[in-house]
């Protein structure tokens, strides 16, 4: 008995790698559709049908599916980066949707979002080199290469969406490690001015020195 439960924990394990993409593909719509911003202007929990409507009009040809977008948040609620409360108005049950920690980092305009750096990481340019490992390492080689037929830097300088993508991605994370790095280690910028300053040292001397 113990062996069959042993080996259905196994299978279990396989299913939730197989199945893992899924999560960061939700959270990747719910950043294109900028749902956190949409909870965030609203101040407070809102409805599905609340979300929807404010979705810019423009955007669509059709009416949004909103059975496909509940189908999406009821994941991202299990995943802890939006919340659902019951709520009742009208006679008619609703669920309110809301943020919690995690998807305030998903904000377009804070100063410190992570959702330009997961729409970077989540893009189809650089998912394909995931699927050139094992020709990496059958043949040895870089992944982006075989992937792309030229490296990242080449690619960027060809493709300015590209570019742009990932220069958006890059800056966002910059600003969250700087912050960090600044926050917790004060003292040695107390008295920079400048990175010259913090290169060659307080009295004009290399820090190598």
């Amino acid at each position: 008995m113990e062996a069959d439960q042993s080996v259905l924990r196994g299978q279990a394990e396989i299913w939730k790698y197989m199945l893992s993409f899924a999560d960061s593909m939700a959270l990747r719509c719910a950043v294109e559709l900028r749902i956190a911003d949409i909870i965030h202007s609203h101040g407070g929990p809102i409805t599905l049908s609340q979300i929807v409507s404010s979705f810019p009009a423009d955007d669509y040809s059709s009416s949004p599916d909103i059975t496909c977008l509940a189908r999406i948040m009821r994941l991202l609620i299990r995943r802890n980066i939006f919340t659902a409360a019951a709520h009742r108005s009208n006679g008619e049950d609703h669920a309110l949707y809301g943020l919690t920690d995690s998807s305030r980092w998903l904000l377009h305009d804070s100063e410190l979002s992570l959702g330009p750096m997961l729409l970077v990481l989540t893009h189809s340019w650089l998912m394909a080199p995931w699927h050139r490992f094992s020709q990496c390492v059958k043949e040895g080689g870089i992944a982006f290469i075989k992937a792309h037929g030229r490296d990242v830097w080449q690619f960027m300088s060809e493709n300015s969406d590209f570019n742009k993508l990932f220069n958006d991605g890059t800056e966002c994370s910059a600003k969250i490690v700087l912050k960090t790095i600044i926050s917790e280690y004060k003292s040695v910028f107390d008295d920079v001015t400048s990175l010259w300053t913090l290169v060659v040292g307080r009295e004009g001397q290399s820090l190598s020195s």
